[in-house]
């Protein structure tokens, strides 16, 4: 056995030390790692929580991370529109939290503004919302939030102010801010005097009346109307065409023939060429391309049949209108068609030219007239064109009944209940019209 000599003890000694120095050392080394592992492990798991839209979860990741205000706002969010945890006392909290640790940041200010107004602390609520707006001038989002405060406040001076500010930002919302202002003011006079016509913009004006229609108050869209084409603008087509749509969807056709009237007079829409000012049938030679709208002839498009209308081969000028029936059908086709304002009472004699090539059904096109608020009150139709013709007129005569101050005309194509039944070939219209007949002809 090994005998121990004086020099082993400190040789031991001195090895335990090295170990101990270099595990210190190593230790040393690593804890700013261990440290940095811990912290990198709370932050992952605040930010998993606080992804979350669980109160609980994000409490949790509060916990690990309390200097974090995106997570109060969360939480706040949470309280606000989160259903069972909903508490605007406890998102007050948070959003004040959330600002004081951020206080620049005005989502941030918005969010308390949010839970404020929810809470019924209208005072926070200004605050709050007008700080968002100092920070954020120029986002619409934060002005638009200032307005809705104020609108819910009743407050209509700022509420009007904000929302002009805030269409300076975004010009294309100003059915949102009508929506928002109708239904939050309901002072239809004082939104068309101090938002809509103040603004001097002729789109929003013709948007406006849009809306009113939409909502059922054609006699305030009547009034505003008249109004502003008493200093005879001219207005864009374009512009009033969805107003104008809007009077004829809900058969307000004698508010619509106005609007058309006008804007014939003022150049917007023009008149179509031709010499005879007699004849009430718009663009009745097709010498331009249908607006599909107003009072100008609409397209429906169905199968089996195509419409051109700048067929070159015309019975006078340019153009003619031409059908193909382009698949054999015993189909009903109605593909085009034009609203006509007339007089109640009043006789009229309507005249076309017609031609055909190859129609193989004894049931061909023909011109038809109804009243579109009364299918009983008047639906007659010329005779049908078959086989191949060359250009030859057609017409007929009807009297308007009592109430019927508009009519339809339109290109028809009845079923066949007869062979041939199934329709095929080409056909052309042109120089369609309709005029009064004086009473000593009648």
């Amino acid at each position: 056995m090994p005998v121990a000599t004086r020099n082993s003890q400190p040789a031991t000694i001195l090895a335990l030390n090295t170990r101990l120095r270099i595990v210190l050392f190593l230790f040393l080394i690593a804890t700013p790692a261990f440290v940095l592992i811990a912290k990198t492990i709370r932050v992952s798991l605040a930010q998993t929580w606080g992804d979350s839209f669980d109160a609980g979860s994000i409490e949790r990741a509060i916990a690990l991370d309390r200097d974090n205000p995106q997570l109060h706002y969360t939480l706040g969010m949470v309280y606000l529109f989160g259903g069972e945890s909903t508490s605007p006392a406890a998102a007050m909290r948070e959003m004040r939290q959330a600002t004081t640790l951020r206080p620049h940041t005005a989502s941030y200010w918005s969010g308390l503004g949010k839970a404020c107004w929810v809470a019924a602390d209208q005072a926070c609520a200004d605050q709050a919302f007008e700080r968002a707006v100092e920070l954020a001038p120029t986002t619409p989002r934060y002005v638009w939030d200032a307005a809705v405060n104020s609108v819910g406040a009743s407050r209509p001076g700022p509420a009007i102010a904000e929302l002009k500010r805030f269409l300076q930002l975004q010009p294309d919302a100003y059915p949102q801010v009508f929506q928002l202002a109708w239904r939050g003011l309901g002072d239809s006079d004082m939104l068309w005097r101090d938002l809509v016509r103040s603004s001097g913009d002729t789109a929003a004006k013709l948007d406006y009346l849009e809306f009113l229609g939409e909502n059922g108050r054609f006699d305030l869209a009547g009034r505003y109307w008249a109004e502003m084409v008493s200093a005879k603008p001219v207005l864009p087509f374009d512009a009033t065409k969805a107003y104008l749509e809007e009077l004829l969807s809900t058969a307000h056709y004698q508010e619509a023939a106005a609007v058309w009237q006008y804007l014939r007079q003022t150049g917007a829409v023009g008149n179509p060429p031709g010499p005879d000012q007699t004849n009430l049938v718009f663009n009745g030679g097709f010498e331009r391309e249908p607006l599909g709208a107003g009072f100008d002839w609409r397209h429906q498009p169905q199968s089996y049949v195509t419409v051109d209308f700048s067929d070159a081969s015309a019975h006078s000028g340019a153009h003619a209108l031409r059908l193909d029936f382009t698949v054999p059908q015993n189909l009903e086709y109605e593909p085009i068609q034009q609203l006509v304002e007339v007089v109640p009472g009043q006789t009229y004699a309507l005249d076309a030219y017609i031609r055909s090539e190859a129609i193989t059904s004894d049931s061909g096109p023909r011109l038809r007239v109804t009243d579109p608020q009364c299918a009983t009150c008047l639906d007659v139709s010329t005779g049908g064109v078959t086989g191949s013709t060359a250009w030859h007129e057609i017409g007929l005569r009807f009297t308007a009944g009592p109430s019927t101050g508009i009519v339809r005309i339109s290109v028809w194509r009845p079923r066949s209940r007869s062979f041939p039944m199934e329709i095929s070939g080409s056909a052309w219209f042109d120089d369609i019209a309709l005029r009064q007949v004086p009473a000593s002809t009648n």
